[in-house]
């Protein structure tokens, strides 16, 4: 069953829907920030989208998120008539966790070709998050490698690649090897061979 209604004639929108937050994140910034991280990738019932969780309103989700993991969330999905500035216009409340289903069970290899960009991207990790030290909190940020496989628009953000040694104003072609452990949670990415490089001005 799906409600949806209004709190008010003029008011915002709303809809209850189902949410899933999925095993493996994303790279992205927000708009108020040229840091990259890791934003969630979800979806609602409601549009069958795989989505950033990027400046985005979310109220009430107290749950630990574990890669490898995927949830399902109910949720009240709202349409803001008056959002604030630089979010998005939808924003998501928390109604209660349906389920966390381990569903990368298996360790896997993959062989990719990827490019990789001319210049370093600064990058924090958030799953799990690293910290300058153990006496200091602050967020470690990284200068970090931007790639992306050829047959693929999307960005990778990689504090490293195995065996590949960047020097920052060329591009590269490289065939590396993907490896996935499943328990605990973790990607690699290992260098083959370098394909080609190319000096960029």
């Amino acid at each position: 069953m799906i409600f949806i209604g209004c709190t008010k004639d003029d008011g915002d929108k709303e809809k209850i829907v189902e949410m899933t937050i999925y095993p493996e994140t994303g790279y992205g910034a927000s708009v108020m920030s040229d840091i990259w991280t890791q934003p969630l990738i979800f979806s609602d019932n409601d549009e069958n989208q795989e989505k950033m969780l990027v400046d985005i309103i979310t109220e009430g989700f107290d749950f630990d998120y574990e890669r490898g993991y995927e949830f399902k969330f109910r949720v009240k999905k709202i349409w803001m008539q008056e959002p604030p500035q630089d979010v998005s216009s939808i924003k998501y409340e928390f109604i209660e966790l349906l389920s966390k289903e381990k569903v990368i069970t298996n360790d896997s290899e993959e062989n990719l070709n990827q490019f990789v960009a001319s210049e370093t991207v600064k990058f924090t990790p958030k799953y799990p998050s690293e910290y300058e030290d153990e006496d200091n909190m602050a967020t470690k940020i990284y200068d970090a490698l931007k790639v992306k496989n050829t047959d693929s628009d999307n960005w990778m953000i990689l504090t490293e690649i195995e065996g590949f040694n960047y020097e920052n104003g060329y591009e590269y072609e490289l065939r590396v090897k993907k490896v996935t452990q499943a328990e605990p949670y973790s990607v690699k990415y290992v260098l083959i061979e370098i394909i080609s490089k190319e000096k960029k001005n």
